[in-house]
């Protein structure tokens, strides 16, 4: 390609020296020009890398009973299903499969040692359990379309209230079906699951979860150590440790995740927690489209790869240290009110929680009383916390009038 170019410079060469020196020159570029870009073209072309989507398979798994997955903020959680002697039968839908639930007469049965027991069936066009009432139970393996399966468990409870106008007991059963499993998988070496929050049995953007990375350790009262996992709502991105996604495609059914690898700017976003707190914290970003997970704790990282943007902290769920007053409560966190953390591209940015905390109440006086409502306790970022009390560690509450403090009792929140 190149002989032949340099031999029509040359031609035109030659052209150029009969139509004159003003004339050729500017014809001389032209023709330069255009050599160089035919050679430079095939070049650039070569260098050009095509991002092809990444297609991460998932596989259902039964949930592990040392393992709670928690629902994303602002799901809609599975409604109760109420029995009595009138209405033995319920209905509700799992992947389009018709459930019906029917209890078991009498509603309340006494077993030979005294212990209260009650009973359901569940039955589908093809399946049919039996699930006990006021006792644990495996979960049940339900064969949806396809064959696929879903696992669901659940717990209930019966009781006895006493009519207000016959004053009679009424016999009542009450239960919740969860699900039981998630959908597992991996984004090169980072664990993710599919949560189905409102149990319908399918797995869609605006009502599910997701969850990324490993489940944080909480500290508990007793030797056995619970693990959560918390579901962040579907964004149009994700974080992981090998990188950040775009969500191009979530199949219905679980069973597969299509995935485009971010190429824009990025940035480092770090969550300090409470000194030896353990747990998760979620934090959200509208306008870079993303959600993100930071586990905390002894063994945890706490610095994940975020889009430049304003975060704001969306659920927390920690656990106070091993040896204080209050562990084995928990403690949740609502950003609902904090100012966004502006994280620029290239920058790294780290969010605070924790002290120094400021309780902000409404008192009045009523009868003689101090009523104190709906206490907040604020943290340094505007975190908002809850539940960071227990029973033996509640905040004392002190009148002060002319500089005299009077010990008015503790105070429960959250």
């Amino acid at each position: 390609m190149m002989r032949v170019a340099w031999s029509l410079v040359m031609a035109i060469r030659g052209l150029g020296v009969h139509c004159g020196g003003i004339l050729m020159c500017h014809f001389r570029r032209a023709v330069f020009l255009g050599v160089v870009m035919a050679v430079a073209l095939p070049s650039c072309a070569e260098k050009a890398v095509k991002v092809e989507p990444i297609k991460v398979p998932l596989v259902t798994t039964a949930i592990s009973k040392d393992i709670a997955y928690l629902p994303p903020l602002g799901a809609k959680s599975p409604k109760w299903l109420d029995f009595n002697e009138e209405n033995p039968t319920k209905k509700f839908s799992l992947g389009g499969i018709e459930c019906v639930v029917t209890v078991e007469m009498p509603i309340i049965q006494i077993s030979n040692d005294g212990q209260v027991l009650g009973k359901l069936l569940l039955k589908t066009p093809s399946q049919a359990f039996t699930f006990n009432l006021n006792v644990d139970n495996k979960p049940m393996e339900f064969t949806l379309d396809n064959g696929r399966k879903y696992f669901l468990g659940g717990y209930g409870y019966t009781s006895s209230p006493t009519n207000s106008k016959t004053m009679k007991e009424i016999a009542t059963a009450s239960v919740r079906f969860e699900p039981a499993g998630v959908q597992i998988g991996k984004i090169g070496q980072s664990p993710i699951a599919l949560f189905d929050a409102n149990r319908d049995g399918f797995y869609t953007s605006d009502e599910d979860g997701i969850v990324v990375g490993p489940p944080a350790e909480l500290f508990a009262r007793t030797s056995v150590m619970p693990n959560i996992s918390i579901a962040q709502p579907f964004s149009k991105y994700i974080s992981t440790s090998d990188g950040i996604f775009e969500i191009r495609n979530l199949a219905k059914d679980g069973s597969e995740l299509t995935l485009l690898p971010y190429r824009g700017a990025s940035a480092t976003l770090e969550v300090v927690a409470p000194p030896r707190y353990a747990g998760q914290i979620v934090l959200t970003s509208a306008d870079a489209g993303l959600n993100v997970t930071v586990t905390v704790g002894d063994k945890a990282s706490e610095s994940v790869a975020v889009i430049p943007g304003g975060y704001t902290v969306l659920a927390t769920m920690l656990s106070p240290p091993k040896d204080s007053q209050a562990v084995g409560s928990w403690v949740r966190v609502s950003g609902a009110e904090m100012s966004a953390l502006k994280v620029e591209a290239g920058a790294k940015r780290v969010l605070v929680l924790g002290g120094p905390k400021v309780l902000e109440f409404q008192a009045t006086l009523v009868d003689g009383k101090v009523v104190i409502k709906t206490p907040n306790l604020k943290g340094e970022a505007g975190e908002t916390y809850q539940g960071v009390y227990d029973s033996k560690n509640q905040p004392e509450v002190y009148l002060n009038v002319d500089g005299k403090p009077t010990l008015l009792g503790k105070m429960e929140f959250g």
